[in-house]
């Protein structure tokens, strides 16, 4: 059987200001194809019109770059693509594999901070699963994002917290994240983070973004741009092999103490890249099927 053709996907809304356009001339540049999908269309049923810009016969491997979807919205892209002879290069299983934390969990439990879950959004249920992590201080998500735009009303849950001042932080969390609320309520342990600089919205932290493709370490590159130079990552490298997703991404923070912990994990396609990250780094890999570069520039 003749090897598919390799392009990339972006993932579009057009009412929403996005990057893309550097990104497709970076894999442009590289030789390789750029189709776009409109994902308002897609998610309104009028996917003839969503996949316009997308041949309608052939046999293409695509890397989705674009907006975060739901698992089911990403398996309606899967299907409308299938039907067309095309493939994801990360199946529907692979992305909720990288994106939802009960999956992800069990696997980098020893790496990142202790969490409970719960199936929607019942604040008591919650509140009594969160007890096995010890007091609170606590960070309070769904499973797939938190509201960290919203530190003290939605998002951190501080110590001696009563059951009421919980209730109040899900509710908000709840309502803040409205139509895009993803599955149920995850209360994790609050990790003591390096204080390393400060943004306008409070302390930052010494947070790194690692790109793993095909269980290889790819990319890592810092959320801030600090004058540091990019730690040695190769320790963290077997992880990529612990999730079952050809391409996501770990973001790392050094804690208090000098180590590293895990803090969260995406797929790869819908997260955003750091500034210092060049996109052919991940591309060149993923797509040209080279051996790629074990992390991006110091």
């Amino acid at each position: 059987m003749p090897s598919r053709a390799r392009a990339v996907l972006f993932g579009r809304n057009p009412s929403q200001y996005d990057t893309f356009d550097v990104e497709a001339e970076a894999a442009e540049s590289l030789g390789f194809d750029t189709y776009q999908v409109d994902l308002a269309a897609l998610l309104n049923g009028n996917t003839e019109h969503a996949l316009e810009a997308v041949p309608k016969r052939g046999g293409l491997r695509l890397l989705y770059r674009g907006w975060m979807l739901t698992e089911e919205e990403y398996a309606t892209l899967d299907e409308a693509l299938s039907e067309r002879g095309h493939r994801l290069m990360t199946s529907p299983d692979q992305y909720a594999a990288a994106l939802y934390l009960p999956l992800w969990y069990p696997n980098l439990s020893r790496y990142t901070a202790r969490s409970v879950w719960t199936e929607g959004t019942d604040a008591d249920e919650a509140w009594r699963a969160a007890q096995a992590l010890g007091p609170s201080p606590w960070i309070l998500k769904d499973h797939v994002k938190s509201a960290k735009e919203r530190w003290e009303e939605a998002c951190f849950v501080p110590a001696q917290a009563t059951r009421e001042d919980f209730a109040r932080i899900c509710a908000n969390l709840v309502e803040e994240r409205g139509e895009r609320f993803e599955r149920g309520l995850v209360v994790r342990k609050y990790l003591p983070l390096k204080v390393y600089g400060r943004t306008p919205t409070g302390p930052a932290h010494l947070e790194f973004r690692l790109f793993f493709g095909h269980g290889r370490l790819l990319a890592a590159e810092q959320h801030h741009e600090f004058d540091v130079d990019t730690p040695d990552f190769s320790a963290f490298e077997p992880l990529g092999r612990r999730i079952d997703s050809p391409f996501f991404s770990l973001d790392v923070a050094m804690l208090e103490d000098g180590g590293w912990a895990v803090i969260e994990v995406n797929d790869g396609g819908v997260s955003g890249l750091p500034p210092g990250l060049d996109p052919r780094v991940l591309f060149e890999p993923l797509l040209g099927g080279s051996s790629g570069l074990s992390r991006s520039r110091t």
